[in-house]
């Protein structure tokens, strides 16, 4: 008993390792990704300057 108690405990810090990891690359990925302009609807920098 101790032992399957052990393994799911194991299986569950696994899971949440990879959980932290997903989400850190895709949070990264939408902060590279250039964002599109509400104001002219193209995609650029941010504090692009249009005038």
């Amino acid at each position: 008993m101790t032992t399957t108690f052990a393994l799911l405990a194991l299986a569950v810090g696994v899971a949440a390792g990879v959980a932290v990891l997903v989400v850190d690359e895709l949070r990264r990925e939408a902060r590279d990704r250039l964002p599109r302009c509400t104001t002219c609807g193209e995609l650029h920098h941010r504090h692009a300057a249009h005038r």
